[in-house]
């Protein structure tokens, strides 16, 4: 794969992706162990709890969906860069988790359209909480890859600097 993307450009792009998965391992258990179960209390308050609640959260997903899809974008962006700290195979694995996450998100949305128009039903909710643990250990493993790398191996700025100085 040709390298577009160089040096400082290249490691800095790394890491603004290993913040943005940290962010997105935040968001991903706190709607999966708090957001998410919150059906199951809107469901026993009844029908148009539940409704108020799961529309209310479907309005407000952009806060989620925006740090997700740039984090994506710059997974596949960084596959056209040199490796800075972190390496060519770390880049691709990172990458590829990130696509199976995205590849999950029918069954998530499924669930949730489910909810929306049929009520809650605990298969839904099992979908739904199925689908977004897959997620949520996916993005974790690619974060922790991230920062693993990043912590193993020097930046490429050092690397320049320290050939200027010599």
């Amino acid at each position: 794969m040709p390298i577009w993307i160089g040096g400082s450009a290249a490691s800095r792009l790394q890491d603004t992706n290993v913040a943005l998965m940290w962010w997105n391992v935040g968001v991903g258990w706190l709607l999966y162990f708090n957001v998410y179960r919150i059906h199951v209390d809107m469901s026993a308050l009844g029908d148009a709890a539940l409704q108020a609640f799961s529309r209310g959260y479907t309005t407000r997903l952009p806060i989620v969906v925006l740090p997700y899809g740039l984090m994506c974008l710059l997974a596949v962006l960084g596959l056209w860069g040199e490796p800075g700290r972190t390496s060519r195979r770390a880049l691709w694995g990172i990458a590829t988790l990130l696509v199976l996450n995205i590849l999950s998100t029918p069954f998530a949305a499924g669930a949730q359209g489910d909810i929306q128009e049929h009520g809650f039903t605990l298969k839904a909710y099992q979908q739904l909480q199925m689908a977004h643990l897959f997620r949520s250990v996916l993005i974790t493993i690619a974060a922790v890859w991230g920062i693993v790398e990043g912590w193993r191996l020097p930046r490429v700025d050092a690397k320049v600097d320290g050939a200027r100085n010599s």
